[in-house]
C-alpha cells in the first residue's frame, strides 16, 4: 500500500513539473509580443501630447490628433479612440468649427453605443449638450443633457447626474422658465446630498436663488444666496468651487438686496467688489459691477450726480471689450435711467439693447427689452409684433423643455417609489408586528386629527362661499336667458311671421344664418375649456381673439405665471372674469388699446386690466349686470375686484386672488 502511494506521488510531481514548464513556455512569447504593442501605444500618446500642447498651432494640433486617431483605429483600441474623439472635438470647438466638433462627439457616442459602454454614452451625450449650449441652441442642449442624465442616473453616478441637472436648470433660467429651473435644481441637490461636490452644489444653490429672485420672492432668494456664501466659508469648499466665482455670488446678493430696497448694504457689497484687485484686472467683470452700482445708486436717489457717469463708463468698457451681453445690460440700465429725464436717450439705449441681442436667439432677453421699448413707444405696431413673436417663441421653447424633462422626472419619482417600497419591505421584516401596528395606529390618529380640523374649517368656508357661488351662477343663468330672449327670441319670432306671409322670401335664409351665428357666439362664451396643462395656451388664445378690428392687446408677465400649480377653481374664475372684461371692452368701451399685467407675489395672484376707452361713471359700473356677476365670482373664491373708471378716462380693474 505504501509502495502504491509513493508511486502515485511520484507521477503527480512529474505532471506538475510538466505543466509548469508548459506555462513558462507559453508566457514567454506573450511577454515578447506585448513589447511592440506598448511601444505603439507610447508612440500614439506622443501624438496625443502634441495635440494637447497649447503652444502648438491649430494645424499642428489637428494633424497630431488625426495621426493619433488613425493609429488607434488600426489597433482597434477603443479606449484610445474615446480619448481621441474627446480631444479632437474640444480642439475643433475651440477654433470655431462647431459643427465638426459635434460630429466628433457623435462618433464617440456611436462607438460607445456599439460597445454598450453606458459610461461613455453618458459622457458623449453631456459633451454634445455642452457644445449646443455654447452655440445658444438651448433646446438641443437640453435634450442631450437630459439623455446624459438618464444614463448616468441608471448607472447610479449621482455626481455627474447632478451636474447634468445643474446644466439643465441653467438653460431653463436662460429661457426665463424660473419655476421649472427651481424644480430641476432642487432635484439636482437630491443627487449630491452628503457629497463634497461643492462646485456643483453651489451652482445649484445659485440657480435656485436666481429663480426665486426673478419670481419676486426675494426673501427665499436671499436665503439660498446665503447658503452659497456659507458654503464658501469652508476653505476646501472655496478652493473646489473656485475663488473667481465668489464675486459672482456676492454681486447676486447685492442685486437681491436692491430689490428689497436695502440699498446701503447692496452698495457696500458692490463698492467692496470694485476695490478688489482681481476685479480691477478683469475689465468685463469690473464693468458689470460698476454698471450695477450706478443703477442701484440711481434707484436709491434718482437725482444723484454719480449714476450717469458710472453707467456710461461701464458701457464704454464693454464696447472696448466687445462684450455683447454686457452691452445689452448696460443699455438696459441706461434706458431705465433716462426714462424720467430724457425720453429720446431712453429710446436710443433701449433700441441699442435690442440690436445687440436680437440675432442671438435669446428670447428671454429680447422679451425684456421689447417690454421696455413698447412702454417707451406704445404706438409702434412693429415693436408690439416683435414682442408677440418673441413671447410665442419663448413659450414654445419652455413648453418643449418641460415636455423633455417631464417623463424623466416621472421616471425619477418611480425609482424613488421603488426604493421606498424595498425599504419598507426590509423594514417590515426587521421590525416587530407590535411596532408596525403602533405606527399604523399613530398614523390613523394623526390623519383623523387633521381630517377633523380640516372639515371644521372647510365647513365654515363652504357656508360663506355657497351663497356667493349661488348668486354668481344665478346671475350667469339670468344673463344667458335674457340674451336668448332679447337677441334670439324676437328675431326667430319675426322670421316665423315673415315665413307665414311669404315662405319663399330670400331674406329668411340670411336671417336664420345670422341668428345661428349669434346663438353660437353665446354658446362659445359659456362653454367648457381646458384647465390642465393646456390652460395657459387656451387662456392666451381667448385673450388674443379680442385683439381684432384695430384693438391692440399688450400682455405683460403672463409667461412667468405657473398656471399648473394653481387650483382649478381659480383658473375657471380667471378665465370667466377676463372673458367678461374683454367682452365688456369690445361691446361698450370703444377702446383701441388694452393692457393686462399678471404677477404672483406673496401667494397672491394679481391681474391689472386697463384700456383707453370711453370709460363710465361709477354708478353705471355698479349697475352693469356682467360686472356685478364678475365681482361675485371673485368674492366666491375669497378674492377682491376693484374697478376704477370715469367718463372719457378709460376703464381699469385690479383683481387679487389668494392661491
Amino acid at each position: 500500500m505504501k509502495q502504491y502511494t509513493f508511486t502515485s506521488l511520484f507521477f503527480l510531481c512529474i505532471l506538475f513539473l510538466i505543466l509548469c514548464y508548459s506555462c513558462h513556455r507559453d508566457t514567454k512569447p506573450n511577454n515578447l509580443s506585448s513589447i511592440p504593442i506598448q511601444k505603439k501605444i507610447d508612440s500614439l500618446n506622443t501624438y496625443f501630447n502634441q495635440a494637447s500642447q497649447r503652444s502648438n498651432s491649430e494645424t499642428e494640433k489637428l494633424k497630431a490628433i488625426d495621426d493619433f486617431l488613425n493609429g488607434a483605429n488600426k489597433m482597434k483600441l477603443d479606449s484610445l479612440l474615446y480619448k481621441g474623439f474627446k480631444l479632437k472635438s474640444n480642439i475643433l470647438f475651440r477654433y470655431g468649427y462647431h459643427q465638426k466638433a459635434i460630429e466628433q462627439a457623435n462618433l464617440m457616442l456611436k462607438l460607445a453605443k456599439k460597445n454598450a459602454d453606458s459610461n461613455n454614452v453618458g459622457k458623449a451625450y453631456y459633451k454634445i449638450g455642452y457644445f449646443y449650449k455654447k452655440e445658444d441652441n438651448y433646446l438641443e442642449a437640453f435634450k442631450y443633457y437630459n439623455q446624459s442624465f438618464k444614463v448616468l442616473r441608471n448607472l447610479k453616478d449621482s455626481i455627474n447626474a447632478g451636474k447634468c441637472l445643474m446644466a439643465m436648470s441653467n438653460i431653463q433660467i436662460a429661457l426665463g422658465d424660473y419655476n421649472a429651473s427651481k424644480t430641476t435644481a432642487t432635484d439636482g441637490l437630491k443627487y449630491l446630498e452628503n457629497s463634497s461636490q461643492y462646485k456643483t452644489i453651489s451652482g445649484l444653490y445659485h440657480s435656485i436663488s436666481m429663480s426665486f429672485s426673478e419670481l419676486g420672492n426675494q426673501e427665499e432668494a436671499l436665503l439660498w444666496n446665503s447658503k452659497v456664501l456659507n458654503l464658501l466659508n469652508d476653505s476646501i469648499a472655496k478652493k473646489k468651487t473656485g475663488v473667481h466665482n465668489v464675486p459672482i455670488f456676492k454681486n447676486s446678493r447685492a442685486n437681491i438686496l436692491a430689490e428689497q430696497k436695502e440699498y446701503d448694504e447692496s452698495i457696500n457689497i458692490l463698492q467692496s467688489l470694485l476695490r478688489n484687485e482681481n476685479t480691477i484686472q478683469k475689465s468685463t467683470q469690473y464693468a458689470q459691477f460698476l454698471s450695477n452700482l450706478g443703477y442701484i445708486k440711481f434707484l436709491q436717489h434718482p437725482k444723484n450726480l454719480e449714476s450717469e457717469g458710472m453707467l456710461l463708463k461701464a458701457l464704454n468698457i464693454r464696447q472696448q471689450e466687445d462684450d455683447i451681453f454686457g452691452l445689452f445690460s448696460s443699455n438696459i440700465h441706461l434706458a431705465k435711467y433716462y426714462i424720467s429725464n430724457d425720453i429720446e436717450k431712453a429710446r436710443y439705449h433701449a433700441h441699442e439693447a435690442y440690436q445687440t441681442i436680437k440675432d442671438f436667439g435669446d428670447y428671454e432677453a429680447s422679451l425684456e427689452v421689447l417690454t421696455l421699448i413698447t412702454e417707451l413707444d406704445p404706438d409702434s405696431l412693429e415693436d408690439h409684433q416683435r414682442f408677440k413673436e418673441a413671447s410665442l417663441q419663448l413659450m414654445e421653447l419652455r413648453k418643449k423643455t418641460r415636455e423633455i424633462y417631464a417623463p424623466t422626472r416621472f421616471e425619477n419619482e418611480n425609482l424613488l417609489k421603488e426604493n421606498e417600497r424595498k425599504n419598507r419591505k426590509i423594514s417590515r421584516v426587521r421590525n416587530q408586528n407590535a411596532i408596525y401596528l403602533l405606527g399604523i395606529l399613530l398614523l390613523l390618529t394623526g390623519i383623523g386629527f387633521v381630517v377633523y380640523f380640516f372639515r371644521q374649517q372647510m365647513r365654515h368656508l363652504n357656508q360663506q362661499n355657497k351663497i356667493a357661488q349661488f348668486e354668481a351662477s344665478y346671475e350667469t343663468e339670468t344673463r344667458i336667458s335674457k340674451r336668448l330672449h332679447d337677441e334670439l327670441g324676437n328675431d326667430i319670432f319675426q322670421v316665423m311671421l315673415q315665413y307665414q306671409n311669404d315662405p319663399h322670401d330670400p331674406q329668411i335664409k340670411d336671417k336664420l344664418n345670422s341668428t345661428y351665428i349669434r346663438a353660437r357666439d353665446i354658446s362659445r362664451e359659456n362653454n367648457e375649456f381646458e384647465t390642465g396643462e393646456a390652460y395657459a395656451e387656451e387662456l392666451n388664445n381667448m385673450l388674443q381673439n379680442y385683439a381684432q378690428n384695430g384693438i391692440r392687446l399688450i400682455v405683460i408677465g403672463f409667461d412667468k405665471m405657473d398656471w399648473n400649480d394653481m387650483d382649478k377653481t381659480i383658473k375657471l374664475t380667471v378665465y370667466r372674469v377676463l372673458q367678461e372684461l374683454m367682452t365688456n371692452m369690445q361691446k361698450h368701451s370703444q377702446a383701441s388699446l388694452v393692457k393686462l399685467m399678471f404677477s404672483n407675489t406673496n401667494n397672491t395672484l394679481q391681474i391689472k386690466y386697463s384700456d383707453n376707452g370711453v370709460g363710465m361713471a361709477e354708478e353705471h359700473v355698479k349697475s352693469k349686470n356682467g360686472l356685478r356677476n364678475t365681482e361675485k365670482r371673485i368674492e366666491a373664491i375669497r378674492g377682491t375686484l376693484i374697478f376704477d373708471s370715469e367718463k372719457d378716462k378709460g376703464f381699469k380693474a385690479v383683481i387679487q386672488i389668494p392661491n
